[in-house]
Formats: C-alpha cells, sequence, structure tokens
C-alpha cells in the first residue's frame, strides 16, 4: 500500500477561500460565482503566489487544447471577470498585479490547506471473488458492532433533538409580538471593510456603512426592514461567516462591501447576498472619484431595490439619483461628522457639530449635512451639554434649512420633531413630524425610539412599548433600545418590569450607562437605596462624573435620610452651574428629597422658562409626586401644554398621593 501523501486543496486570502476540489471560490463562507477559466487562472495564480505568470504559461496550462480561440481576448476577459468577482483593479491591485508586457502576480498573503491523501490498496479496489463472501461478513459483523455502540447515542441525541425543539417553541412562544410586518424581508449591511491600510479612513468605511443603512431604509419602505446601525457594527472585523450573521438575525439577505481610498480616488466593492443560497445575487465593483461616494451609494440602493423586485418586491423602486451631488471635500467632512456623533462623548459630539458645519459652509445646499447638525445640538442638549437655549435654536435652524432642501429626510424630521416636544412644547405639531419620519423610512430604529419617547411623556404606555419594540426588532443588539424599555416601565410605574428590563442589559454589558441609570432610578422609588446608589456611582464613574447623575445620587442620600451627603452633592453641582449648565430639573428633584418644595418649585419655574428639555418628563415622573397637590405645579404642567392624555395620568397620580 503507498504511504499517505499531502496535496494542496483549498487557498486562502483575505475574506475568500478557494476549494480546488469542489471548485468553488467563497468570500466569508459564500460561493461567489466564477465560470471555469477565470476559476482556473486564479487557482494557477495562487499557484505560483508572489511569483511572475507569464502569459505563455496561462496559455500553455489553460488553452493549449483551445486551437479555435482568440487566446488574448479570451484571457483579458477571464482576468475582467475575475478581478470584478474580487473587488480588485488592474491600476491599483490588492490581489492580481499586471507586469506589463510580461504576465500576472498574485501580490496578497495567501495560506494553502494541504490535507492527507492516500492511495488505497490494489486488492479492495479489485477483490477477487473468493474474497467478496468473506468480506461482506466481516463488514456486517463490524457493522452490527458499531450499531450496538452507537444506539445509546443515537438515542440520546434524539431525546436531546425533542428536549431542544420543545426549548425553541417555548422561546417563541414566549417572545414579544413582533411589531414589524412579517412579509417584509429582512437585510443587513455588514460594515464596509475599510482596505486602505490607515485607520484614519475608518470614518470613510463605517459613514458608508451608515448611509448605505438609510439609504435602504427609504429604498422599498413598504417591503423591506434593514437592521440598524448598532446590530450592523457588532460585525466589524467579525469572524463569522455571511451564513452565520443570517441566521443569528433570521435575514432574508446580507450586503457587504469593501472601501479603499489612495487620494481623490475611491474603490467600493459591494455583493448582496440571499440566505440560505450559499452565493452571491451580484457583485459590482467601483472605480471612482471621492466625490461620487454619494452617487456610488444611490446606485448600490437601486441595484438592491431592483434585485428583490425581480425576486419578490412588487412595488420595489429605486432611490433616485443625485441632480446635485454634493462637494467631495463637504461630503467627506459629513462623514467624518457622522463618525464623530456616534461615540457619543462630550469632545467627540463638538467635533461632530464642527464637521457638519463646515459640510454647510462647503456646500450649502447639503440637505443631510443640516439635518444631522441638528441631530448633534439635540444629543448635546439631551446630555446638557450646551444649554437649550443655545442647543435649540441652532438645531431648529439646520432642521429647517435641510427640510427645505429635502423634505423627504428622516433624520430631518425626526430631528424637528424633538425641536417641537422638547422646546416649543408642541406635542401635536411633534407627533406629526415623528410619524413622519418613521413613514419615510420604517427601518428608522431611532426614529421609533424617540417617537417612544414621546409616548412615554404623553402618558401613552401602551402604544410607548409597542413602538420601542419595533426599533427592538430593527436594532435587536443595540443596548440602549432594549433599555429603553425599561424607561417606559419606570414612568408607567411597573419597577419589577423595569428592573427586569434593565437587568438584561446589564447582564450583556455591566457598564452600560443608562441601564445603570434607569435601574438606579427604579431602585430609588421602590426604596432601595443602597442599590441605587451603586448604580448611580458607577453611572457618574463610566460618564465622567456627568452632573446628571450626582443630581441622582443626592436625591437619593436625601430620600434615604443622609442630607448633610446630599447637601455636600448639591453645594458642589451649585459651584460648578457657574461654569457650565445643570439642569435645574435634577436640581430640583434634589430639594424634593430635602423636603424642601418651595426651592424646588422655584427651579422647576427656571427650567420652564430656560424651557429645559427635561421639563417634559413632569406629568410622568415619579420622582415629583410629593409636588402634585401644589398648584404651582400644576400650573408648570399646564404651561407646558401636554396632551390630554398625560394630563389625565397628572390627575390621577395626584389623587393617589
Amino acid at each position: 500500500m503507498e504511504s499517505a501523501t499531502q496535496q494542496i486543496r483549498r487557498y486562502r486570502f483575505g475574506a475568500f477561500e478557494i476549494d480546488l476540489v469542489e471548485g468553488e471560490l467563497r468570500r466569508q463562507g459564500l460561493r461567489v460565482k466564477v465560470n471555469e477559466k477565470p476559476f482556473q487562472v486564479l487557482a494557477l495564480l495562487l499557484e505560483r503566489a508572489g511569483h511572475l505568470v507569464t502569459r505563455e504559461d496561462l496559455r500553455q496550462r489553460l488553452w493549449a487544447a483551445d486551437t479555435y480561440v482568440d487566446f488574448d481576448a479570451n484571457l483579458n476577459t477571464a482576468l475582467s471577470t475575475l478581478r470584478h468577482a474580487l473587488g480588485d483593479a488592474s491600476d491599483n491591485p490588492v490581489f492580481i498585479e499586471t507586469v506589463p508586457r510580461q504576465g500576472y502576480r498574485f501580490i496578497a498573503p495567501v495560506t494553502a490547506i494541504e490535507e492527507s491523501a492516500s492511495a488505497p490498496e490494489a486488492d479492495l479496489e479489485n477483490p477477487s471473488q473468493d474474497q467478496v463472501p468473506e468480506r461482506m461478513h466481516d463488514a456486517a459483523v463490524e457493522n452490527e458492532r458499531r450499531l450496538s455502540r452507537l444506539l445509546p447515542a443515537v438515542i440520546l441525541l434524539i431525546i436531546l433533538g425533542c428536549v431542544s425543539v420543545w426549548l425553541a417553541y417555548s422561546r417563541w412562544a414566549r417572545r414579544p409580538p413582533t411589531s414589524i410586518d412579517a412579509h417584509k424581508l429582512t437585510i443587513l449591511v455588514t460594515p464596509f471593510e475599510n482596505l486602505s491600510g490607515d485607520p484614519s479612513q475608518e470614518y470613510l468605511s463605517d459613514g458608508l456603512t451608515d448611509e448605505m443603512i438609510t439609504r435602504l431604509g427609504q429604498t422599498s419602505p413598504s417591503h423591506l426592514s434593514v437592521i440598524a446601525r448598532s446590530t450592523a457594527m457588532q460585525y466589524k472585523h467579525t469572524q463569522k461567516t455571511l451564513e452565520q450573521i443570517a441566521q443569528e438575525h433570521h435575514l432574508d439577505y446580507v450586503l457587504e462591501g469593501s472601501l479603499r481610498r489612495q487620494g481623490d480616488r475611491i474603490r467600493i466593492t459591494a455583493q448582496l447576498f440571499k440566505a440560505g443560497e450559499q452565493a452571491s445575487l451580484w457583485t459590482e465593483a467601483y472605480e471612482r472619484d471621492a466625490s461620487d461616494l454619494l452617487v456610488i451609494q444611490r446606485d448600490v440602493a437601486d441595484r438592491i431595490a431592483h434585485s428583490l423586485s425581480l425576486e419578490v418586491l412588487p412595488t420595489a423602486t429605486g432611490s433616485g439619483r443625485a441632480a446635485n451631488p454634493p462637494h467631495s471635500e463637504a461630503y467627506d467632512d459629513y462623514l467624518k461628522g457622522l463618525f464623530e456623533l456616534n461615540k457619543r462623548t462630550q469632545e467627540d459630539l463638538r467635533r461632530s457639530i464642527v464637521y457638519f458645519q463646515e459640510a454647510t459652509a462647503k456646500d450649502p445646499n447639503f440637505a443631510p449635512a443640516y439635518a444631522m447638525l441638528a441631530v448633534s445640538y439635540n444629543v448635546a442638549d439631551g446630555w446638557t451639554y450646551l444649554p437649550p437655549g443655545t442647543a435649540y435654536p441652532n438645531a431648529r435652524a439646520a432642521a429647517e434649512k435641510a427640510l427645505a432642501l429635502d423634505n423627504t429626510l428622516a433624520d430631518a424630521h425626526s430631528a424637528y420633531a424633538e425641536i417641537l416636544h422638547e422646546y416649543d412644547w408642541d406635542w401635536a405639531g411633534a407627533e406629526r413630524e415623528y410619524r413622519r419620519a418613521v413613514e419615510l423610512n420604517p427601518s428608522f430604529a431611532t426614529g421609533h425610539k424617540l417617537y417612544a419617547e414621546y409616548l412615554t411623556h404623553a402618558a401613552r404606555f401602551t402604544e410607548a412599548l409597542d413602538e420601542i419594540r419595533k426599533a427592538q426588532q430593527l436594532d435587536p443588539a443595540s443596548l440602549v433600545m432594549n433599555a429603553f424599555v425599561c424607561f417606559v416601565y419606570y414612568h408607567a410605574r411597573e419597577y419589577d418590569n423595569a428592573i427586569r428590563e434593565c437587568n438584561k442589559v446589564l447582564e450583556l454589558d455591566p457598564n452600560f450607562v443608562p441601564a445603570r441609570y434607569w435601574r438606579g432610578a427604579t431602585f430609588v422609588l421602590g426604596g432601595h437605596y443602597e442599590q441605587a446608589l451603586a448604580d448611580f456611582q458607577k453611572a457618574a464613574e463610566l460618564s465622567e462624573n456627568a452632573t446628571y447623575f450626582q443630581t441622582w445620587m443626592a436625591f437619593t442620600y436625601a430620600l434615604e435620610g443622609k442630607k448633610a451627603q446630599a447637601r455636600e452633592i448639591l453645594k458642589h453641582l451649585r459651584q460648578y452651574a457657574d461654569r457650565t449648565y445643570v439642569s435645574p430639573y435634577g436640581l430640583a428633584a434634589i430639594y424634593v428629597g430635602l423636603g424642601d418644595r418651595e426651592q424646588a418649585l422655584s427651579l422647576l419655574q427656571k427650567g420652564c422658562q430656560e424651557r429645559s428639555a427635561d421639563l417634559v418628563f413632569l406629568a410622568t415622573a415619579p420622582e415629583f409626586d410629593a409636588l402634585r397637590g401644589e398648584p404651582r405645579f400644576q400650573k408648570m404642567v399646564d404651561s407646558i401644554d401636554f396632551p390630554i392624555s398625560a394630563i389625565s395620568y397628572t390627575a390621577s397620580s395626584s389623587r393617589q398621593k
């Protein structure tokens, strides 16, 4: 019998793997369609990776038998097809380098995977007739032995299988009802891979991912649900295959791509995969100027809409063309602004405002930049980084400009809704804008979350839960979306449910600040002061001692009877307010805990005059239940012009006191 030998079966390079035996090229586990000749060219180049493969070598190895073909034309076609499948380009190669007038060289790192292959024994291939019955008997005996050994394992597997099915069904039966149309197709955009070799270009690939998610959400809103950014970004640099990603979120489609920038030239490759088919529906490569990024995004979105319309979407339409693409430098600043905004720290938020301002200065007709500038100002007020008198007027100017330029932008409508809701106290106008935002882009997870916040302030808790469930479905990995359920339950005074929901989030990430805050607030109202202080102290530590959490620590100390500690924090906050903005709302809560109603009411009155965003909590906030019988408090609630649902809730809470 011959000894075992080693033979190359597969090669790996970048995100690709080629199986020489099966004749398949795969990217992240999913098959990429290539014809026979391009596949053979790739196999030969990989076999000699790093070395020159001449055109004559290719002709002799792959085309020698094809006497009547035009070799040059066929080779050029094969190489063009191959580069297209790999997302490569001849003038700026990542994988296949052209050596002028000589041939080609595979330049990327390659891993060869060897597998053992043993030559079969001759007597097993051609057994004599007298050997057959004996071997059949031996085989039968051996099979019986194997079966006897395997039978217990088989029975155990069957039992475990039944248990697994039962558990899966139980989880399914207990799951919260989805609010997303079950007939919609679901797609996830994996983070575009930065192939530039320059970490400073991450803003470009991340920004392109954000923009593709938004663009797809608006492409076919009636039939397509697009998984949101927070969930998509967890797959950045992942080792999971696209099929695994699709299974984790029950996806119908996955879009993945890469980006490489050199100077003012950008090469983008995008591939659309259908889950379960192990192959891409299409692959497209773009080699353009940086100024064409927005056009490329719309082209990719159109191609996806067209592909899906051919299969299942009866009314899918393209996203349209940009009549006036933004200035290239303006768009670059816009993507940098998105990158900084998503970090959510105070300094990053300030940088995002600067970038969006620069984008609008370079291109005064660039509507998305105005929309995101409005979003940044709204976030700055929500985190008390800027006073409302500064943040909201700037946000309004930006949002109104965005809508004047393009009234189909969901982000602009949502940002404008926040201004109407939190600063103007125009509840009817705000709801109209929130609803318009999610109508324009039903996959806008943040839009659903903001609308849920509005509904909570309006004491429409059942509707708020429905809306936040939509956001959860669109962004299942988002800790914010999952923790926000706690926020709704807290204001509905369903404290056990609130703590349960926050515990779920903190099991995933013990350092997630919003969950610490909302659970701490729930603990306070339940009289669990020690647990509350632990949550607030951790939240303050993780947020560089943000004043918001210091006020809640002082409120907790005051309710616990540790008034000296409460007053010490209050003194510090009063001094801090001389240098930066501190919301009167939080300070008022401390005075409620200290039993000083007069000071609490005066601070709330100051908040009303400043149009503090926190005042929209007044109708439902449990921390101010002690003031609900006060005429001045009721007058403030009336001045905020809460909808009838909140007024009824406030009256009910007051009667219970």
